[in-house]
């Protein structure tokens, strides 16, 4: 990958013309492929991609991988998730997050990457796929996924924390209903941060990223150095009686685990806006944090299935983390890595909330939702008050069907999937015709098969996604499709598809 410096020449050369054409018959570069994000400053930027500067850039290199890096959240996530993988795959589920997270970081996340770094603006995938393919109500619809996957990851991470957060308490939650108001309260609290400024916002998600570096430190350390019985490396290979009709089905559906823990990979570009220098910052957190993730992951990951105590007790645990945990570590270092754990996914549901807010903003600045005057409008602390509450009240909503966690977590990997199938896919097409804007953040001749590979691996994760419930997941997703173009199609005619973003007036150059 390359990191251009202000000055320097990214896009290849043009192709040599055929032998019998002449060059005022080569095509004209016209519209974006004419901007440069290397040499110009964020607001001038921002300038002539169409939009003024009305958020506030405070967030630097460190919060930007802050941001990505707290969405993932890998071992505090693993934490509460990890009995999905569990379930569908046992412990064998260790090479689904292997090969899955691979693809995800490695494919998905390389070429989200790049094109943030072009299109460096909040909304990240409703703007990219806007600008690339002109297609308003396509791009409209990805945005939609996009603020769906956000609203529901914040009540998913807070159902999965009660449990935890109510035993410091001495609570009993179990039921949907002793559930609820725990919910309700979490996402209040996680709504007056974001309320207040993203300064403050970003110190909470510094906090987070702190006490998510410090918990995998400790446990990955403790798990290493503690004495414990632990099970032979051919318990990777045990599927927990999940595989009796084979291996393919159970290891795809495990999938899920990867694909919901690696995800948001335009969560920097979400917060592209208040991000300096943002072409080329918003993509290097980007990838420092997934790549981070993703090997963090594995060590902590296999070291937690080889102290597994009993397979079968595990497979049926609700908590099957911290019981390995318990079985392999004193309490104490469990108990300080849970509190770590808590502080680190309050900080990720912080960090969903704020990104999916500017996708709900970045639409209604372009008039692109219903009563956008009133969703588009910012504070004096350069808040977007009125999107960040629509946002908070869906995630509330949401947590009347805080029963169906496995269902939440599966629809959202969905969706996430699925926006960014739309924009690989378009990001595919305008590499291979070179209509990208120059941008610092790029690969080279290796774009194009990073593209392609992502695209590939898209694909093949929906389809996935789909078959581990075609019932809850398949329809659900159809479902949020559907309610996506009746909204759509609330919006009044008069600027219904109709970006003010994006202009047809760029000069053309030869």
């Amino acid at each position: 990958m390359t990191l251009d410096t202000p000055g320097s020449d990214m896009t290849p050369s043009p192709e040599k013309p055929a032998r019998h054409a002449s060059l005022s018959e080569q095509p004209a570069r016209t519209g974006d492929a004419l901007l440069d994000a290397r040499e110009v400053d964020d607001a001038t930027y921002l300038e002539k991609l169409g939009y003024k500067q009305e958020l506030n850039r405070a967030l630097g290199l460190f919060s930007s991988f802050g941001v990505q890096f707290s969405l993932i959240a890998i071992t505090s996530a693993l934490f509460t998730t990890a009995v999905v993988g569990l379930g569908f795959f046992g412990p064998a589920s260790f090479w689904s997050y292997v090969v899955g997270g691979g693809c995800q970081v490695f494919l998905v996340g390389l070429a989200v990457a790049e094109l943030v770094s072009a299109y460096p603006l909040s909304g990240g995938v409703y703007q990219i796929t806007n600008r690339i393919t002109r297609k308003a109500w396509l791009a409209w619809q990805s945005g939609w996924w996009l603020v769906v996957a956000h609203v529901v990851s914040v009540t998913a991470i807070a159902v999965s924390i009660v449990p935890f957060l109510a035993g410091w308490f001495g609570v009993a939650v179990d039921t949907p209903g002793e559930t609820l108001p725990w919910v309700l309260g979490i996402i209040v609290l996680v709504t007056l941060v974001n309320l207040f400024s993203v300064k403050v916002a970003a110190l909470v998600n510094n906090v987070g990223v702190i006490a998510e570096l410090a918990a995998s430190v400790l446990v990955i350390g403790a798990l290493l150095l503690a004495k414990h019985d632990t099970q032979p490396i051919s318990i990777l290979a045990n599927s927990g009686g999940t595989a009796k009709d084979g291996w393919l089905v159970p290891f795809l559906a495990a999938m899920l685990l990867p694909a919901y823990l690696i995800s948001s990979f335009d969560a920097t570009g979400n917060a592209a806006e208040e991000t300096r220098n943002a072409a080329r910052t918003a993509p290097l957190g980007t990838v420092l944090a997934n790549t981070a993730a993703y090997f963090v992951g594995i060590a902590f990951f296999f070291l937690l299935l080889i102290s597994i105590p009993d397979v079968s007790k595990i497979m049926a645990s609700q908590t099957p983390i911290k019981d390995i945990l318990d079985s392999s570590v004193s309490s104490t270092v469990t108990n300080i890595f849970e509190a770590m754990a808590i502080v680190a996914l309050f900080a990720t549901m912080s960090m969903l909330q704020l990104t999916g807010v500017r996708v709900l903003w970045s639409q209604s600045r372009d008039g692109q939702m219903p009563a956008a005057k009133i969703m588009r409008k910012v504070n004096r602390a350069h808040i977007p008050v009125n999107a960040t509450l629509v946002a908070s009240v869906i995630s509330m909503l949401i947590a009347l069907w805080s029963s169906l966690l496995t269902v939440l977590v599966a629809m959202t990997a969905l969706a996430w999937a699925a926006c960014y199938t739309v924009v690989v896919f378009a990001g595919l097409w305008a590499v291979a015709r070179k209509t990208l804007p120059r941008r610092p953040w790029h690969y080279g001749r290796w774009s194009l098969p990073i593209f392609i590979g992502a695209g590939i691996w898209s694909v093949l994760l929906c389809i996935g996604l789909v078959v581990s419930d075609p019932l809850h997941v398949g329809l659900g997703m159809l479902g949020v499709i559907v309610a996506g173009f009746i909204f759509y199609f609330c919006i009044p005619s008069a600027r219904r598809g109709k970006v003010a973003g994006i202009t047809s007036d760029l000069p053309v150059a030869d």
